[in-house]
């Protein structure tokens, strides 16, 4: 007996039914909710109680269920003790044996599925009339997906170019089209060294003075006077005296005894008048007095070369000079490409180290001057240059022209001037080259299905070309463009600013760029580079050509 549930269907039914070894299983539907209705539900569950090899019953009191069992001849009870009193018999009644019809006619039954097809399909008007609209349908699909064109197109250039005052200045923060951008600061440390002859002369003290002192005793004691015992004469600035041995004094007042001494500074101011020395510095002051009898003599001095005020100014002036020019150069080496540089800009800050030898008031034949400074210079950004000069430029651009890229010069047309305000002003000639704006659709759309004659008239009045258009049609001999659009190749030249390969043979090397002679490579390929002023005067001649201005790599053959 397995009871079921809401949520049973028929494949968890008979894996419960698997699970029951019984003769007879009997299944007992819930009282509500409606599962297992489906008569094929129902003829699984017999059949796989019929693999199992038991008696299959159902109790429910679902009248769709009962009488979908009643169908399949299920045993169907209202109760589980219904179930378990009364005996399990199949319900279903026996199927009459039917009669059979006469046999099918099988001719008849091939005629209905096969009929026989309309008289006109097989008459040769229609067949020939399908065949030659095949035949039409093929050449439509070449006529449309097989041709292709290119076509070349040189539309003719113009140069736009304009003159423009420009103000750079630190405060600008960005690029205007009224012609100001910003000014940036760079700064760089240098530091050198010169020397340079010393003009000026000067005496020096040369050679010592010297001389006798004469001491007396000023006491009833026997003194020692040791040698380098300081006296000093009575005039300002004061010159002094040390002796140069030692002395014994003898006892009692008015003794005396005279002991050489000699100048402690060098030079003619020691040569001083008697009686001059008078003083004894030390403890020994207040028991001796002191007197030179006679003059001292013997202080020299002599001329030596010194620098002069003139001398340092100069060399400071002629240093400071060659670290202007090394600062202007680190610069140089530090911008980019282009960058403009203002010279009028450049800042001295205060020295940060400058050292002289010999120092001020020392002699000396050479004096050495050595330098380290801080300069700071203002500059323009290239890109910013471009970036004005493209805007405008772009400021009077017509609609109906296109610049084209990489062909924008600009040029510095005077020196740059640095206002009080501390901005620079300056001139620059901006010129590029433009080209019509093409419309590639438009051309495409106005050319498809034409023959290439009418086609080349037609583009040549609509477009401001240099030279005729090419058309090259695959395959060559077909005799119109392609009528689908993108069967039609547009090439748009110049490739203006970029590099262009060209072929050349030797002979036309030899005869109108270089001239007769015998060549290296002669018969071999190589690469030239010539400027777009030979291949236009010598190669193709006059006209306007993509890389106007630039180089183009030309390959001889």
């Amino acid at each position: 007996m397995i009871h079921l549930e809401l949520h049973d269907d028929a494949v968890s039914v008979r894996d419960k039914m698997s699970w029951a070894k019984t003769a007879r299983i009997l299944l007992v539907w819930p009282p509500r909710g409606r599962i297992l209705a489906r008569s094929l539900d129902l003829l699984l569950l017999q059949r796989h109680a019929a693999s199992l090899g038991a008696q299959f019953g159902l109790v429910t009191r679902s009248a769709e269920i009962r009488r979908a069992a009643g169908e399949l001849g299920l045993p169907v009870f209202v109760t589980i003790a219904e179930a378990q009193s009364h005996p399990w018999q199949n319900r279903t009644s026996r199927a009459k044996p039917t009669r059979r019809g006469p046999r099918p006619n099988l001719q008849e039954l091939r005629a209905e599925i096969h009929p026989p097809e309309p008289a006109w399909l097989t008459h040769a008007a229609a067949r020939l009339t399908f065949f030659t609209l095949g035949v039409i349908a093929v050449l439509a699909v070449v006529l449309l997906f097989i041709p292709s064109a290119t076509i070349s197109l040189d539309p003719k250039l113009q140069t736009q170019d304009l003159t423009l005052q420009v103000s750079a200045s630190q405060n600008v923060t960005s690029v205007n089209v009224a012609g100001n951008l910003p000014a940036h600061k760079m700064s760089v440390v240098v530091e050198g060294s010169q020397s340079a002859q010393a003009t000026g002369q000067a005496s020096v003290p040369d050679k010592p003075a010297q001389g006798v002192a004469r001491f007396r005793n000023l006491t009833t004691s026997v003194i020692g006077i040791p040698a380098g015992t300081v006296i000093r004469a009575s005039n300002e600035p004061a010159v002094h005296f040390v002796t140069t041995q030692d002395g014994v004094l003898a006892a009692g007042v008015g003794r005396t005894i005279d002991i050489s001494v000699q100048a402690v500074e060098p030079g003619r101011a020691g040569n001083l008048a008697a009686d001059t020395l008078i003083a004894i510095q030390g403890d020994l002051g207040p028991d001796l007095a002191v007197t030179n009898p006679e003059p001292t003599s013997g202080g020299t001095d002599r001329t030596v070369s010194m620098p002069t005020a003139d001398d340092r100014a100069h060399l400071h002036d002629a240093l400071l000079a060659d670290l202007r020019q090394q600062a202007l150069d680190q610069v140089v080496q530090k911008l980019s490409s282009g960058d403009l540089l203002f010279p009028t800009t450049l800042t001295l800050s205060p020295a940060l180290d400058e050292t002289y030898l010999p120092a001020e008031g020392q002699p000396g034949e050479t004096l050495t001057l050595t330098l380290q400074v801080e300069f700071s210079i203002q500059y323009a950004l290239t890109s910013d240059l471009n970036a004005l000069a493209a805007a405008a430029l772009d400021a009077g651009l017509a609609k109906e022209m296109l610049p084209l890229a990489d062909t924008l010069t600009v040029e510095i047309t005077g020196k740059p001037v640095s206002q009080a305000g501390g901005g620079t002003t300056f001139e620059i000639h901006a010129s590029r080259m433009l080209k019509p704006n093409i419309n590639l659709s438009s051309v495409t759309r106005a050319v498809q299905g034409l023959p290439p004659i009418e086609a080349g008239q037609r583009l040549e009045s609509m477009l401001p070309l240099a030279s005729p258009p090419q058309i090259q049609l695959v395959p060559s001999w077909w005799p119109w463009l392609p009528f689908l659009p993108f069967r039609i190749t547009i090439r748009v030249y110049p490739n203006n600013g970029m590099q262009t390969s060209v072929w050349l043979t030797w002979q036309t090397w030899r005869t109108k760029v270089r001239g007769p002679g015998v060549y290296p490579n002669n018969g071999m390929q190589t690469s030239v580079w010539l400027t777009w002023q030979t291949w236009r005067t010598k190669v193709r001649g006059p006209g306007v050509y993509p890389n106007n201005g630039m180089q183009t790599l030309v390959c001889l053959t």
